[in-house]
């Protein structure tokens, strides 16, 4: 039960900061949001709201990786588009109110700028690196994966932030889009009689 508590204080905490910035999400917010007894924050977070930040963060992190990890796509297309229906889902869920935990600690860090931006840094570089992989495991040459995963990262936590200031998923659907465009098409038969 105990565990229990604490994922939900941390699922809480993702969501907030996704939507408020880490300064703007108290304690108490997180507790009144998850349901969890008021003492049991100080219990799991006893080094306070940077921990509760760091564990958002991994949280985020292992739902993004997750996902492309249990991706089965079969082509650099269909990962991609993997990729950003996990976003969508965010986006249309929250009617465009969603934003991401780590961009929210990467942008509003604060009081907190120690170690915070460099587990931002290296959580944003694990997905690139993961979707990176993956589109290099389909096919794409490595140099030009690594250039669409950046991109598509950097794209979507865009999205993200003009569909909250939207109030609707069309920015993401327009981002979206063009990512699609940065694929390699399929190369034309050589040697046909013109």
């Amino acid at each position: 039960m105990a565990g229990d508590a604490k994922a939900r204080m941390v699922r809480s905490a993702a969501a907030l900061i996704g939507t408020r910035g880490l300064t703007a999400t108290s304690f108490s917010d997180v507790v009144t949001h998850s349901g969890a007894p008021r003492g049991s924050i100080y219990h799991h977070f006893p080094e306070g709201k940077r921990q509760l930040a760091e564990s958002a963060i991994d949280w985020t992190s292992d739902q993004v990786l997750g996902h492309l990890r249990a991706c089965p796509a079969t082509t650099p297309s269909d990962l991609l588009a993997c990729f950003i229906d996990l976003w969508r889902q965010s986006v249309l869920a929250s009617r465009g109110s969603s934003g991401c935990a780590v961009a929210g600690v990467a942008i509003d860090i604060g009081a907190f700028e120690d170690d915070l931006i460099g587990i931002v840094r290296t959580t944003f570089n694990s997905w690139v690196a993961e979707l990176a992989g993956r589109l290099t495991q389909l096919r794409v040459p490595p140099d030009r994966a690594r250039s669409i995963a950046f991109t598509a990262v950097a794209a979507m936590e865009g999205a993200l932030i003009l569909c909250r200031a939207q109030g609707s998923s069309r920015p993401l659907e327009a981002v979206a889009e063009e990512l699609m465009r940065l694929l390699p098409t399929k190369r034309r038969r050589t040697g046909s009689s013109r």
